[in-house]
């Protein structure tokens, strides 16, 4: 059993691994080339430093990880483990795990994140055996159709000020959540857009999402991967409201709307998408390692 770096194997070779480390996953993770290329650039993964663990000159599991650094801390993403069938339960995911963690140290990680899948409950304990910790539950939720346009009205229209940005203008943001799930972080935001709302110049709330159109041009889905209130507000939900008429307008589109890896315990946002019609399609533990 040895390690190799990710970075010394083929295109070929990497997305093939990628695929047979995801057979029989919970859901259809497999990639092609160019979806694969694109998530690793898109998600700032280093293939330099992503490990490939060998059994017998076979490639038989892997990590792939993304490295940023936030609010002066170098923090580290699991951006995708995989084990390849035959050896899956007979430990090669510790070994895999804990070698993982030696190269955190010597890049000189502070935190280290991941999600999984809640039904994933054997990749839970190892990661928990390993010192992951749960720290907040995700959900990713969806909506085809029009929106009941009559249950994002506000009582008062004149009230909140709204300002569309850069997602990276969310760092100016007192209550913004730079820890949030990788994914959802504004360096994730490759062609995204930021909603801003403010009572009075006072920020109160903003939002991060993506409108995603289809070959020909025409609005496919609208995908929300923050929506937040200042904490404390009385009128949270109305701020809410506010921030999700501007992301999801027009609301009589019949378009896909979606959200990702949003927060359980943001619950007056989960009860407004879920008044709406929204549904959970994936439900996801957030973990934390502080190395």
């Amino acid at each position: 059993m040895f390690f190799k770096r990710m970075s010394e194997m083929s295109a070929e070779d990497m997305v093939a691994l990628w695929n047979k480390g995801f057979e029989g996953y919970y859901l259809n993770s497999s990639l092609d080339m160019s979806k694969f290329m694109a998530r690793t650039v898109h998600e700032g993964l280093s293939l330099e430093h992503s490990l490939v663990l060998f059994e017998n000159e076979e490639p038989i599991g892997f990590v792939m990880n993304g490295f940023r650094t936030i609010e002066g801390k170098k923090v580290a993403w699991n951006g995708g483990t995989g084990i390849v069938p035959e050896y899956r339960g007979k430990g090669f995911g510790k070994h895999l795990m804990l070698r993982n963690l030696q190269l955190y140290q010597e890049q000189g990680v502070d935190t280290a994140m991941l999600e999984a899948l809640v039904q994933n409950e054997a990749a839970i304990k190892l990661y928990q055996k390993v010192g992951y910790e749960i720290t907040e539950h995700l959900v990713c939720l969806q909506h085809t159709g029009e929106l009941n346009v009559n249950l994002l009205e506000s009582n008062f229209p004149e009230r909140y000020i709204l300002r569309r940005g850069h997602p990276v203008e969310i760092n100016a943001v007192p209550f913004n959540r730079p820890m949030s799930a990788w994914q959802t972080q504004w360096p994730s935001m490759k062609g995204g857009e930021s909603v801003f709302v403010t009572v009075a110049e006072e920020m109160v709330g903003y939002a991060l999402f993506k409108r995603v159109y289809a070959e020909n041009g025409s609005l496919a889905s609208f995908v929300l991967y923050q929506c937040e209130a200042r904490p404390g507000r009385e009128d949270e939900t109305e701020i809410l409201k506010a921030a999700l008429r501007e992301v999801y307008a027009p609301l009589t589109s019949s378009c896909t709307r979606l959200t990702m890896n949003i927060r359980y315990s943001n619950k007056g946002l989960n009860e407004l998408l879920a008044g709406l019609g929204f549904t959970s399609f994936v439900d996801q533990v957030h973990m934390l390692h502080h190395i």
